[in-house]
């Protein structure tokens, strides 16, 4: 498969943030959904198939630590990245919570092509595969 067959969901606060996102993840040729918020992201995760999910730690209406355990309830498959900015030690709570289905956990700044390569591990996209 490639990159075009997979559609990610970037759940972040930050307008600046999700256009950097959208630029890098797009010009590899994933499908992706913007959320500005965690309820936003759940809502559209209703709506429309995913294969992955990129979420900030804090965001306005809801957190990541809100969202997970619903995601843990309603997408039990659903991997999961999880960046975080101003959260020390954030990994072992959420270890501790049981989100197992986190995949990997990020510090911001995000390096775009550590990034890339992880999504790219996550879905089994082998480098080199044709981007779209």
């Amino acid at each position: 498969m490639k990159c075009s067959d997979y559609t990610i969901l970037v759940a972040e606060d930050e307008p600046g943030l999700r256009k950097v996102y959208e630029k890098s993840l797009s010009a590899e040729g994933y499908k992706l959904i913007l959320a500005e918020s965690g309820a936003r992201a759940l809502a559209e995760l209703h709506e429309t198939p995913v294969d992955l999910l990129i979420t900030d730690v804090k965001m306005e209406t809801m957190s990541a630590l809100e969202l997970l355990p619903i995601i843990k309830k309603d997408f039990p498959i659903l991997p999961v990245i999880v960046v975080s900015g101003r959260y020390e030690g954030f990994e072992e709570d959420f270890h501790k919570k049981g989100f197992d289905n986190v995949e990997t956990f990020f510090h911001k700044p995000l390096k775009m092509d550590v990034l890339k390569q992880k999504i790219r591990q996550i879905l089994k996209i082998e480098d080199g595969v044709g981007k779209t």
